[in-house]
């Protein structure tokens, strides 16, 4: 599995709705990941610029961007949904690129 990073900014009508609705959506955006095969890691919700920062793990690109586009079409949310590495995959892929330093 891929690891990606979302930033999700809550819409107009998700605040609006967010009292009565915002827990069943926040279940629905997980359940719609786990239909496409990915998964939920963990979720923070943030103040600042954006009001959620997702971490999720899905098989491939086209997975994580049908379930960016499945849940945003929800229409309580604005996400960008982006692919991340670890620290340790970085350094190997830094190593791979411009060699180890001696």
């Amino acid at each position: 599995m891929l690891t990606y990073v979302s930033l999700v900014k809550f819409s107009q009508q998700g605040l609006q709705t967010m009292k009565d609705k915002g827990v069943e959506r926040a279940e629905m955006v997980k359940k719609n990941a786990q239909a496409l095969g990915g998964k939920l890691v963990q979720a923070y919700y943030c103040l600042g610029e954006y009001d959620v920062v997702a971490i999720w793990d899905f098989p491939d690109n086209k997975t994580a961007m049908k379930a960016a586009v499945m849940n945003a079409s929800l229409g309580h949310i604005q996400i960008t949904t982006m692919p991340a590495v670890n620290r340790d995959e970085w350094k190997s892929l830094l190593q791979e690129t411009i060699g180890k330093k001696k």
